[in-house]
């Protein structure tokens, strides 16, 4: 069980985000933090970084323990297996390994309100799939590196409604039904991480905290520039997961599981996709970035969707990415 949860399960799950700084003087960081997470993408601050390397994640299958946790489903990596861990280099993680200690799904609902934590120009997707590792090169395990400078790696994959379901996010689908209720688990023997990854090496980093009680804020987050795809049935599949620990008269649904978004006070949203230089007729400054990617408005992306998968576009496509439909902004909390 996550340390968290022991003094979580004291209080009722109406206790919100908002409120995790004030229940548990050790989560005093969920209040008083400000390098906070999750953030808003703003398509406008990212800032090119050329020795942002590929990120690369061991392609191999795990087993791991799957569990309702009643905030969020989990799946924890069973490390103590031979041959069972998973590690993450590249990128951001540089010079470091990380090992990947556990997956989390947030979620909203088909038709309805959505989940991912992070959001891109304030534009929020239909779910989001995090994976979060630890500093195996520094830390001994998890719980040692959770409040260490250069703790923890997280990289966020958004997940947008497609006609097909990608099919690592499948299998997890399909096991969700084992745990519908809190305190329920399964034991997943082929899970496939790395193929919940989009076919990108683009990407956008910052750092960051924890999206859970205590809010440490020792996490460099990467957050994915392409998709993947759940279709809407399979997203339904994950409305299904409940709260309470059996079944109830009144249901208390998971969905949605995500954190507000926290101002960025001033930190960097780091990036390894290329932008253009031109110059200006500035005395002081030869040259100023601006972007050209593909984060912008595109109120075709589903009916683009219904024709090709994003994970087998060519490479030259690979920019058209993060495309936002005519849906409303989210606000950001100023408070941390």
């Amino acid at each position: 069980m996550l340390p968290w949860l022991m003094t979580a399960c004291i209080y009722p799950c109406v206790v919100g985000p908002d409120f995790w700084g004030l229940v548990n003087r050790d989560w005093r960081m969920c209040t008083a933090g400000q390098m906070q997470s999750p953030v808003n993408i703003d398509p406008a601050q990212l800032l090119f970084d050329p020795h942002l390397e590929r990120i690369s994640i061991d392609d191999i299958h795990v087993e791991g323990t799957f569990e309702n946790i009643g905030q969020l489903p989990i799946v924890t990596i069973n490390e103590s297996l031979s041959k069972n861990t998973i590690n993450i280099t590249g990128g951001p993680a540089l010079p470091y390994r990380y090992r990947l200690h556990q997956i989390s799904v947030h979620f909203g609902q088909p038709d309805g309100e959505r989940g991912s934590e992070h959001t891109v120009d304030r534009v929020r997707f239909p779910a989001e799939v995090q994976l979060l590792a630890y500093n195996v090169d520094l830390y001994t395990n998890y719980s040692q590196a959770v409040t260490q400078p250069r703790g923890l790696l997280a990289i966020a994959i958004i997940v947008d409604i497609g006609i097909v379901t990608e099919v690592a996010l499948r299998r997890l689908t399909v096991a969700s039904q084992s745990i519908t209720y809190k305190g329920m688990r399964t034991t997943l023997r082929q899970l496939h991480p790395a193929g919940l990854l989009p076919r990108t090496h683009h990407y956008v980093t910052y750092e960051g905290s924890l999206t859970i009680p205590g809010c440490q804020e020792t996490v460099t987050w990467v957050i994915m520039n392409n998709p993947i795809y759940i279709t809407r049935e399979d997203l339904q599949i994950w409305n299904e997961l409940q709260k309470t620990e059996s079944k109830q008269a009144d249901p208390a649904y998971m969905t949605p599981a995500y954190r507000p978004l926290k101002a960025l006070n001033g930190r960097l949203l780091r990036t390894n996709i290329n932008v253009s230089y031109r110059h200006t007729s500035s005395p002081t400054c030869s040259s100023n970035i601006y972007t050209e990617m593909g984060y912008r408005s595109n109120p075709a992306r589903a009916r683009q969707n219904q024709s090709v998968s994003k994970r087998s576009m060519p490479q030259r496509m690979e920019r058209e990415v993060f495309e936002l439909g005519n849906v409303e902004p989210e606000a950001i909390s100023n408070a941390s």
